[in-house]
C-alpha cells in the first residue's frame, strides 16, 4: 500500500484529534511551495539574508531543521513529496516523473497524491502556480505548446494561474521583466535578472495577488479548503 506523504499524516493527525466532529471543525490549510529554496533564511540562522516575512511565518509554526529531499532534481523531488513514494526506477529520477507516473492514468482506489486524498475526504482543493512540475500544472515540454491536460488530473477542484504578459505558465516560469522568455529569445538569455519593477513585474507577484484574492473567496465557503 502506498505510503502517503508525511505532511498528509500531519493533517490527518490534526483531524484525528477532533474525534468524530463535523467537517466544519477541519482546519483550512495553506501550503506554500517554493522552487529551489535553500534554508538561507534568518529563521535558519543566516545573518546576511534579510527574510522578515519568512521568519515571522516560521516563528508562528513548526520549523523543521533536519529534513532531506529524496531526489536532487525538481520534478522528481516534487513527485516524491506529493506521493510519499521513494524513487524505485530511473523514471522516478526524471523531471517528468509526474507526467510519466500520474498524468495519463485512470483514477483508482489509491489516491494519486496526498492532495487527492484530502479532496476525497472533504477538502476543497485549489492549486496556483508550480506545484507539480509545470508552472501552471499542465502537461507540456520545454519547447512544446501547452496542452489542456493536467499533470494531477484528480487532485484539484480548481487549478488557476495568471501568466500575465508571458502568455503561458511555461513562458512565465522562464520569463524576464520585459515579457520575453527563454523560448522567445531562442535560449540566448542572461543567467539571471533583477529587474527594476514592482512585485507584479514577475510572475511570483502575480501568483501572490491571485492567492490573496482566492483566500478571500475561499473564506466564505462552507467546509475546509486546501490551497497550494
Amino acid at each position: 500500500m502506498k505510503a502517503m506523504l508525511f505532511l498528509s499524516f500531519c493533517v490527518v493527525a490534526i483531524l484525528a484529534t477532533t474525534g468524530c466532529e463535523t467537517k466544519k471543525k477541519m482546519p483550512n490549510v495553506l501550503f506554500i511551495a517554493v522552487d529551489d529554496l535553500r534554508p538561507e533564511l534568518g529563521s535558519y540562522g543566516n545573518k546576511i539574508a534579510h527574510t522578515p516575512y519568512m521568519d515571522n511565518l516560521a516563528s508562528e509554526g513548526l520549523l523543521f531543521k533536519n529534513h532531506f529531499v529524496q531526489v536532487p532534481t525538481c520534478g522528481a523531488s516534487r513527485y516524491g513529496l506529493l506521493t510519499g513514494m521513494r524513487p524505485k526506477t530511473p523514471k522516478h529520477l526524471s523531471n517528468r516523473a509526474i507526467e510519466h507516473e500520474i498524468s495519463g492514468k485512470a483514477e483508482d482506489s489509491i489516491p494519486e497524491t496526498f492532495i487527492h486524498h484530502l479532496r476525497r475526504n472533504g477538502y476543497y482543493t485549489v492549486g496556483i502556480g508550480k506545484i507539480s512540475h509545470s508552472a501552471d500544472g499542465l502537461v507540456y515540454g520545454y519547447t512544446e505548446e501547452p496542452s489542456d491536460k493536467r499533470e494531477l488530473p484528480y487532485s484539484w477542484d480548481e487549478l488557476v494561474f495568471d501568466s500575465g504578459k508571458w502568455g503561458t505558465g511555461w513562458n512565465s516560469f522562464f520569463g524576464y521583466s520585459n515579457g520575453e522568455n527563454r523560448q522567445s529569445l531562442k535560449k540566448m538569455v542572461k543567467p539571471y535578472e533583477a529587474g527594476n519593477v514592482s512585485d507584479d513585474g514577475y510572475v511570483d507577484g502575480l501568483t501572490a495577488n491571485l492567492t490573496i484574492s482566492k483566500l478571500r473567496e475561499l473564506k466564505k465557503r462552507n467546509g475546509p479548503f486546501f490551497l497550494v
